[in-house]
Formats: structure tokens, C-alpha cells, sequence
């Protein structure tokens, strides 16, 4: 899925209010910028159509609502899968994980933070396979 730059900072602003928003409040999350009325109807348009926000008839006070349809992890996801296609899920993880871990400024607290991640994520497994081992 091919995202414009001001596609994806508008997702941005969608994540971190994660609630329905009217235009106003759009152009309000994303000043600082010096946008033309008919570019942001076309942004909005464009991203209706790609199905990454919807109408929402929240806020009625305000006119129309859009809010998102994708979450950012089903985005980052599907960005990956473009990106790296004929991987398989293992092959993608070790390539991100290479990449990211082998930039400049990558902390010991980065580290240990992915580390807790990833514990977090053995133990929902291990737990995922005892609770199927008890069904069976």
C-alpha cells in the first residue's frame, strides 16, 4: 500500500489521538505547516479511497469526522510485507531487527527494552501452547 508523506503524517496524528477528527482539528494536530484548503480535501479523499480512515459521525457539532481504519502496527506490517516480498516471517524479523539494532545510537536501553518485548511475547507463546495442550 503506497502511503504519500502527508498521508502518513495525517495517520500519525490519527494514532496518537486515537479518536475521530474533524478537518479543523486535522490542520490544528499538523501546524506548522502551510497547507492549501483543496490539498487537504484531496489528502482526505485519497485516503478514503485507499481505506485508511472513515466517516465517522462522531462530532457532528464539528462537521464531518474521520477517523482511522488502520491501526499503526496493521500499517508497519503491511509496510514491511511490501517491502521485503518472498520473505518469510523470519527472515523479515532478522532483517529489521539487523537493520535497526546496527544503526548509530541504538542503547543498551533500547536493547533491553526489546528484550523485555520479546520475553513478553515468549511467555504469551508458552502460554498460548499450554492452554491448546489442556483443549487437546
Amino acid at each position: 500500500m503506497q502511503v504519500s508523506r502527508n498521508e502518513y503524517l495525517f495517520m500519525e496524528l490519527f494514532w496518537k489521538e486515537k479518536r475521530p477528527l474533524s478537518r479543523a482539528e486535522i490542520l490544528k494536530g499538523t501546524a506548522g505547516r502551510d497547507w492549501n484548503p483543496a490539498s487537504i480535501h484531496l489528502i482526505i479523499n485519497s485516503m478514503l479511497s485507499k481505506k485508511l480512515i472513515k466517516i465517522t459521525d462522531e462530532g457532528k457539532k464539528y462537521g464531518r469526522t474521520y477517523e482511522s481504519i488502520v491501526t499503526q502496527e496493521e500499517y508497519v506490517r503491511q509496510f514491511v510485507d511490501d517491502c521485503l516480498p518472498g520473505k518469510t516471517n523470519q527472515q523479515k524479523l532478522l532483517d529489521i531487527v539487523t537493520a535497526l539494532t546496527n544503526r548509530e545510537g541504538v542503547s543498551e536501553k533500547d536493547i533491553e527494552d526489546f528484550e523485555k518485548m520479546l520475553a513478553g511475547k515468549r511467555e504469551g507463546l508458552t502460554k498460548k501452547v499450554l492452554k491448546k495442550g489442556k483443549k487437546d
